[in-house]
């Protein structure tokens, strides 16, 4: 078939979003698919993917400017239900689309912009089906704080998947959600989950040192991260660094702190690691995306579970038969690195998160 891929971040960016992508395009290769990428330029590629396997179309202009002061950047959090994508709207109509016929139609967010961009775009494209591909919803979504009504959001949600011929979401409790806010497109909305980032590792153990690495952002207003902080400070053999946005923890003896880094420096570090640490959402339906994307590699996974859906959340964990699952405070984290001290790194990557099986679940 030939697929046309559209989305508003770069797959040459180091984000959550783009390696989605990249192992979602991985599988469709696999199969036997013809791959259209509509996406913005990026200066700099962050990502390590062979784009010759690809046809690329980019999507002219640029992202809005993110740092233009305190108040306007409140004001365009609260206000716009788009980000700082927003511009590329305007230049739908400049994008060079080749004059074929595409089976398939796949749009993936975040960021959001990415379906209402396809929309416009599929004005003048000829097509068999639209897949929407989401992340986080625009209604449940915990990262923003809309000033909006919930009606008004949820009429602008609607308007934007009613129109696709299949919307999938990548955990089943943001699935079923959405099924309840939308019976009347119930049928349509599909849970699948994000594909596993087929990097091999291979761990060299470190006699009686059991390392860490929690690599990505940790806002607290959204993932706490100091039960795993103040377990390590206080374990022997243990040591663990932390990289990505957050609060200002202060190194250690044992504890490195770092800013976000690039993607090769963070690959680094997960290489030299023996545990990759993940910690659950405060609240909300969405699951983050590095734990699935790691279930590949040869590293034990440690998952951190809030609360708030606990009991449900574990058992979706669990059934992947891949990631040790704990509570999220210092006791139950020590007692769960305790336990993979020593352990074997012998895991299979689960047979649903392999890019082919996500990729022929999606065309379904």
């Amino acid at each position: 078939m030939n697929i046309l891929l559209v989305t508003l971040y770069s797959l040459e960016r180091n984000t959550s979003v783009a390696i989605s992508n990249i192992n979602i395009t991985k599988g469709l290769l696999e199969l036997g698919h013809q791959v259209t990428w509509v996406m913005p330029h990026w200066a700099q590629c962050e990502t390590e993917f062979d784009a010759s396997q690809v046809r690329i179309i980019h999507v002219p202009g640029e992202d809005e400017k993110r740092d233009a002061g305190f108040l306007r950047n409140r004001l365009h959090s609260h206000f716009y239900m788009l980000d700082f994508t927003r511009p590329y709207l305007r230049q739908v109509r400049k994008t060079q689309i080749p004059d074929e016929f595409y089976d398939v139609v796949i749009s993936t967010s975040d960021p959001k912009t990415s379906h209402v961009f396809t929309a416009r775009l599929l004005r003048h494209v000829r097509y068999g089906r639209w897949i929407q591909h989401w992340g986080d919803p625009l209604l449940g979504d915990i990262t923003r704080n809309f000033w909006w009504p919930r009606w008004y959001i949820k009429c602008y949600e609607r308007n934007i998947i009613r129109k696709a011929d299949k919307i999938v979401y990548v955990t089943p409790f943001t699935c079923e959600a959405q099924r309840k806010e939308y019976p009347k497109m119930a049928h349509k909305i599909a849970f699948i989950p994000l594909p596993a980032d087929m990097h091999g590792t291979e761990t060299v153990e470190q006699d009686g040192l059991l390392r860490i690495a929690y690599l990505g952002d940790y806002n607290p207003a959204f993932r706490n991260l100091r039960p795993l902080y103040n377990a390590c400070s206080k374990m022997d053999g243990v040591s663990l660094t932390i990289a990505g946005h957050g609060p200002s923890y202060r190194s250690l003896p044992n504890i490195k702190v770092l800013p976000r880094i690039p993607q090769d420096q963070a690959l680094e570090i997960e290489n030299d690691s023996d545990v990759i640490f993940c910690v659950c959402n405060k609240r909300g339906t969405q699951i983050p995306g590095k734990i699935l994307y790691k279930a590949s590699s040869d590293k034990h996974i440690l998952v951190a579970v809030e609360k708030e859906s606990h009991d449900e959340m574990c058992k979706y964990l669990e059934s992947y038969n891949r990631f040790v699952v704990c509570d999220n405070t210092s006791a139950s984290i020590t007692v769960a690195l305790e336990s993979l001290r020593g352990k074997p790194h012998d895991y299979v990557t689960p047979e649903r998160l392999l890019p082919v099986s996500i990729a022929r679940e999606i065309l379904q």
